[in-house]
């Protein structure tokens, strides 16, 4: 890490170095000004600088102004955007030198031009241009057409905001260019389902996955035509029966029990060096019977996603799914002494027996299960939506 932040800064450090007449050289004309204009605003009378300045801004002028003779005389209605930001272009470059002192701008000669008439004149023919174009690929029944058109209108806003109704047709070309998804359910499973199965799976948030062009729905919208289906066929739903395991332990543990005299092998008590009774303290081992009971439940449902392309009902793909839930709860019944108890086994004192859930519950909790896989499996494969 350490090593690559290093390379950057030297890369870094090294673009700093260069210098504006290696700019120049190598035909980064506005590179070269930039530099050039950084220097000699701290230094003006940098005769070298100056010299790089007045090359570097000619060549980069004349190169835009060609630029332009050559697409005007392309006679193509759709290049007048670049047009526009040529001109947009020299009128900042004019900009960056003009704030230079006028001893400096003297001696490179600097002349002001207004280019406010021929901005004009492209953009309005630029605007023109794209808001004809834009309009006609909107009427093409392509979606893909309408993508072209919103581009269109967002790079005519960017020259004139407010240019006719722009936004209106802005908003058409954004619902035409959507691609339509429908989340879709069908039970080959052979079993019936639980109530309230179906909407719970429709639940499935699939709006988050909506983009700019693709849009899920979980509901079939009435007039609304889909590109695609993604249909989630159930092929199995299993609940297992109930199962109660049982398991019986001991646990035991040593404990004080009070204390008792030391004798000496005559049977006398025997006295430590202070005089005093000798005592020793007494264990007992105690223990616990315990019966742990585990009942245990589980359900799955398998089944398949299908990548369905709407218009030739071609299955473009097919993704395997599974869901599965699980019942478990232990409890214990314990006989003896629970202070022999571990912690564990004493934190499990406290549970009681419940009622297996009913098979309908279960499968619905294994939906909650499915809904998040098959909304992985969806994304994962989003890029097939086009």
């Amino acid at each position: 890490m350490i090593q690559r932040l290093l390379i950057i800064f030297l890369v870094i450090s090294m673009a700093g170095c260069v210098s504006s007449r290696k700019y120049l050289q190598r035909g980064q004309y506005d590179r070269a000004i930039e530099k050039s204009v950084k220097k000699l605003s701290r230094k003006p009378d940098k005769r070298d600088e100056q010299g790089v300045l007045k090359k570097a801004y000619n060549l980069a002028m004349e190169e835009d102004k060609q630029h332009i003779r050559e697409l005007r005389m392309s006679g193509q209605p759709e290049v007048y955007e670049e047009i526009y930001l040529l001109y947009e272009r020299m009128e900042q470059r004019q900009n960056i030198v003009r704030r230079l002192p006028s001893r400096v701008l003297n001696k490179i000669n600097y002349k002001y031009v207004n280019f406010e008439k021929e901005k004009i004149n492209a953009k309005k023919k630029a605007a023109e241009y794209l808001y004809a174009h834009a309009k006609k690929l909107l009427e093409s029944k392509s979606r893909f057409d309408a993508r072209k058109a919103y581009n269109e209108f967002v790079r005519l806003k960017n020259i004139l905001p407010s240019y006719k109704n722009t936004d209106q047709l802005m908003r058409e070309a954004l619902a035409k260019g959507q691609s339509e998804v429908l989340f879709t359910m069908s039970n080959k499973s052979n079993t019936a389902l639980p109530k309230g199965f179906e909407s719970e799976l429709y639940k499935i948030s699939l709006a988050d996955l909506n983009t700019q062009w693709i849009n899920y729905d979980t509901r079939q919208v009435k007039g609304k035509n889909y590109d695609y289906y993604i249909d989630l066929e159930l092929k199995g739903i299993m609940v297992s029966p109930e199962q109660v395991k049982q398991n019986e332990y001991t646990e035991t543990k040593t404990v004080d029990d009070g204390w008792e005299y030391v004798l000496d092998k005559n049977g006398n008590v025997k006295k430590d060096s202070l005089g005093n009774d000798m005592k020793v303290k007494k264990t007992k081992e105690i223990s616990c019977k315990i019966i742990e009971t585990q009942m245990l439940k589980h359900t799955t449902i398998t089944g398949r996603l299908e990548f369905i392309k709407a218009a030739q009902n071609q299955v473009m793909k097919t993704d395997p799914v599974a869901a599965e839930w699980h019942f478990e709860h232990a409890y214990i019944q314990t006989y003896g002494n629970i202070d022999a108890l571990s912690k564990e086994t004493k934190e499990k004192l406290g549970v009681k027996p419940v009622p297996f859930p009913p098979s309908p519950d279960m499968i619905l909790n294994a939906v909650t299960v499915l809904k998040e896989v098959s909304k992985d499996a969806i994304y994962s494969h989003r890029g097939m939506f086009q």
